[in-house]
């Protein structure tokens, strides 16, 4: 099942500013692609930069504060954040050693907790009520458990939780900044094709035949989910997560 191609866009994201995390590949780079056809003006930041990417550490504060400076500079203000920067790991859980789940932690929890309290901050100091949205790509590996992606999985469940608990927080103070998770099923892209040996994996049917549409999801339908998600159309959703993975979690496949 193909991604969504030939959409027209419909300038949705139209006057709005994003900063975009992980956008140097994948998930992140559709995205930013996705959010500039849709009207926006994007700042993606990758710890591989180059281009008009900004370079960008999540785990590192004062980075934090360096890219929303930048995306100020470039645009003068921050409506939506996307939380898309990220790694993977897998293995039996007596084969791994501590400081593995201690990276995935600090990448994707951390990071994104970084990330919020900046955005936030921005968002507050440019209008009152504030107003935005922050959108961070969790997994279903957060949902339920996958074969031998404890710490990966473990690290994407807290970051679900983190997601529903600041955005009831931000409400409940009176902010309209939404806050919600992606949580994608198995996506193609250039660091799980090496992570699953390429082809040989991704181009196999046997390997999806367990899940209702039978088929793995792209980085573009991913993007479309973020999309919605950052967009006015999903004005009253906060505090949730949205499930794009085919029916996986819901299947019998572990």
């Amino acid at each position: 099942m193909a991604a969504l191609t030939g959409k027209v866009a419909s300038g949705q994201l139209a006057g709005k500013v994003a900063l975009v995390t992980g956008a140097a590949s994948g998930i992140g780079a559709a995205t930013m692609a996705l959010f500039r056809a849709e009207g926006a003006q994007v700042l993606g930041t990758d710890i591989r930069a180059s281009g008009d990417l900004f370079a960008h550490d999540v785990t590192d504060e004062a980075q934090w504060d360096a890219a929303i400076a930048e995306c100020l500079a470039r645009f003068g203000r921050l409506d939506i954040l996307v939380s898309n920067a990220g790694t993977a790991a897998a293995g039996p859980i007596v084969e791994l050693e501590l400081d593995v789940l201690r990276a995935q932690s600090r990448v994707h929890v951390e990071g994104a907790f970084l990330g919020m309290q900046a955005a936030v901050r921005q968002m507050r100091a440019q209008e009152s009520p504030a107003r935005g949205s922050i959108v961070v790509v969790a997994s279903i590996a957060g949902l339920k458990p996958i074969l031998q992606t404890t710490v990966y999985g473990t690290a994407k469940a807290a970051l679900i939780n983190m997601a529903r608990a600041v955005g009831v927080e931000l409400g409940r103070k009176g902010d309209l900044i939404r806050v919600n998770a992606v949580c994608p099923g198995g996506t193609r892209t250039a660091l799980t094709e090496e992570m699953f040996g390429g082809d040989a994996y991704w181009d196999d049917p046997a390997r999806f035949a367990n899940i209702p549409l039978k088929d793995y999801c792209r980085a573009e339908d991913i993007a479309q989910a973020i999309l919605y998600l950052a967009g006015d159309e999903a004005e009253f959703v906060t505090a949730s997560h949205l499930v794009v993975d085919g029916g996986w979690v819901l299947s019998d496949r572990a």
